[in-house]
């Protein structure tokens, strides 16, 4: 197994360990390897997408909750929206597994053309 194609299944997989920051090391040392370079930039950017989505959400409960007195109302959204956004989180995490096993699961052909 190439140190090319762990690298790449660690950056997807990194999700479990250190989500963003490993891929992003990768993508900032790695500008020499497009392959390498552009896997941990995708993962780097699939990482990010439950974080900011998460950020997003809680502000927007935030304002709301201070915005209206409605608290009933700005209640049932809080749930409703950290439902989703847990549905967004939780297929994410899977996703980025998914690519990981496909990495290392493809022959040294495929690896170049999964991401």
């Amino acid at each position: 197994m190439s140190e090319k194609k762990n690298i790449n299944a660690l950056s997807y997989f990194s999700i479990v360990f250190a989500p963003f920051i490993f891929p992003f090391i990768v993508w900032l040392l790695t500008a020499n390897n497009k392959d390498v370079h552009e896997t941990a930039k995708h993962a780097f950017l699939l990482h990010l997408i439950p974080v900011i989505l998460s950020i997003l959400t809680l502000m927007l409960v935030g304002i709301m909750g201070l915005a209206t007195k409605q608290t009933q109302a700005t209640a049932i959204m809080f749930v409703i929206l950290i439902v989703l956004v847990a549905l967004v989180d939780l297929s994410m995490f899977v996703y980025n597994l998914y690519l990981g096993i496909k990495i290392l699961l493809s022959d040294e052909n495929d690896a170049d053309q999964i991401s």
